[in-house]
Parts: structure tokens; sequence; C-alpha cells
């Protein structure tokens, strides 16, 4: 990662030696500064921008072997809420089918979503009944359903850039670009894959993906992501992970926000030195994705409101 040190407490000081003294963070919320801080930091590090230094790789290999079943030893229903006792390494999301038992013969070809899963215990929404009293079940067994799920740890995760597939059963072995889709239903044919996307996330910074078809083979995958920008809590917080070289831009970036919160008519110096530098340091942009950036920080400051005003102002001269 590139370096960062300078302290929001930095930009600050700075802006209020250009803004006649006035404070940018008031009472104990520190407001407006927080927010302005975050704004810049949510736009520089959100879509469409992408940087070489916000980005980490991710690999897993697809899963060809048998699906995954644990015997269940213990159903017990309360409040709607099923927890089963089996030994397993199933994950939070997993999609698994519940057959066998002979005590809870109701629970049979349920098909269950988990929403928390650990070495002994799973536990899942079930509208059959709210409560079960809690019953041993030995001959039960719980089945994953399907192996195009991966779960992997990526707290920081925002968005796919890219990903690739590696088709070992050809020589030599050949990398073949996945194209990326937001959702991505289940599905019985066997091939190499072709499709990859973000599926659920457990809310402890566990993504899963899922690939689409299922795979035939062991094949090794490799997903570029972009993170997501961290939550400003603290002015003594660094701009990290927006490296030091890029501090003119985010500095401009700040200054006019403040300066809009003030109605400062250099509002506009500031935001066009912001834009113009953050999109000259934004390699390989495209037209589409530099005005889409450009839409977005116009309708969070408000600037382009302001100039269809003055342009309605203008033709009703």
């Amino acid at each position: 990662m590139a370096l960062s040190t300078v302290k929001i407490s930095d930009t600050m000081e700075y802006c209020k030696k250009l803004s006649f003294n006035r404070l940018s963070a008031i009472g104990n919320n520190l407001e407006p500064a927080l927010t302005a801080a975050q704004s810049v930091m949510d736009v520089i590090l959100g879509p469409p921008l992408s940087w070489w230094w916000n980005n980490q790789e991710l690999a897993f290999t697809c899963n060809t072997t048998p699906l995954v079943s644990s015997a269940i030893t213990n159903v017990s229903v309360t409040a709607g809420e099923l927890t089963l006792t089996v030994n397993n390494s199933f994950a939070a999301g997993a999609l698994v089918l519940v057959s066998g038992l002979v005590t809870a013969t109701w629970l049979n070809g349920q098909l269950l979503v988990l929403d928390t899963a650990n070495a002994t215990t799973v536990t899942a929404p079930i509208n059959t009944m709210t409560t079960y009293v809690s019953a041993p079940d030995t001959v039960g067994v719980l089945t994953a359903q399907t192996t195009q799920d991966y779960t992997i740890a990526t707290p920081n995760f925002s968005h796919i850039e890219h990903a690739s597939i590696l088709d070992t059963s050809r020589t030599p072995s050949k990398w073949w670009e996945l194209k990326i889709q937001n959702n991505l239903a289940l599905d019985s044919t066997l091939a190499r894959p072709a499709f990859i996307g973000p599926h659920v996330e457990d809310g402890n910074g566990n993504v899963t993906f899922r690939v689409m078809p299922a795979p035939v083979g062991n094949y090794p995958v490799s997903i570029h992501v972009q993170l997501a920008p961290p939550r400003i809590t603290s002015i003594n917080q660094t701009w990290a992970p927006i490296p030091d070289f890029m501090q003119s831009i985010y500095t401009w970036g700040f200054l006019a926000l403040i300066w809009a919160f003030a109605d400062d008519s250099r509002f506009q110096i500031a935001n066009q030195k912001f834009t113009s530098g953050l999109l000259a340091r934004a390699e390989g942009i495209t037209e589409e994705s530099r005005n889409i950036f450009l839409n977005n920080w116009s309708e969070l400051t408000g600037h382009q409101n302001a100039e269809r005003q003055q342009g309605m102002q203008a033709r009703q001269i």
C-alpha cells in the first residue's frame, strides 16, 4: 500500500488559513469536517474510479468433490429459528438440504439458507413452526447443495474489477477472463465457469463468491477487487489508503466542500481544481466513467443544480 501520513486534522488546519480562520469542526460531532472528509474519501475511492494502491488479489480453487454431508444429532426451534447440532464445515449463507430425520420428519426435504455456522451447530430461519422442543436424532443428514459458492475473508470488499480462471486441463494451462455479474443463479450444468459475482456477505467480513456454471474441474480462480473506503470517525486519522502524493487533490476537494458549506464564492475554484486533478490521476478512465464521476460529484455538491437554476434565470431575462 502506498504511503499515507497526512492527518485529516492537518488538512483542516491548512484549509482554516484559507477560510478566514473559520472552524470546520464544530462541537462534539466535529461537523462539517468529518462528513466533508468522508465525502471526499468516498468519491475518490468509489466507482467508477479505481486505483492500483487500493486493491487486493483474492484466490480460491473450484471444488468438484462430492457435496459435503454431515450427520444431524439434535433439532430444536425457538421463535422461528432452527438450530441443528451437526459437526460441519458449512459457512453462513450456505444452501443446505435436510434429509433422513426419523424424529423431526417434518424437516426432511427442507432447503435452508444458514444464518450462522460453526464447528458444532448451524442456525437457519424456519417457517414450519415457532417452537419445537429439542430432540435428538442421529439418522438425519445435512447436505450442501452447490459447489458454485466460495467464501473468502475480505472485510473491505467493494467490488470486483476483473477475474480470471485457469484451465489446467489444457497443455499448456490457459487463463480465461470471467464475466462479472452481480446476480447468478444455481446451475446443474457442469462446465468451466464463465461468470462470477459476489453472492452474499455474512456481516463479519466474509464474502461468498458464486461462479456459473458449476465447475467440472478444480479450476484456480483469481479475483482482483477494489476495497471500500474506510469510515472516518476521528480527525486524527490519516487519509489512508489515499497516498501522500495525492494530498493536493483531496485537499482541494475538502476545501471545496468547506467553502460550499460557508457559501464562499471561491467554491468554484476549489471544485475545478479537485475534479481536474483527480481525473488527471485516473489513468485509463473512459469518457463514460468520467461523466459518471462528474455527475455524481456535481449532485453531491449541488453545483449541477446551481448551474441549472442560473441557466433558467438567464433564459427568462
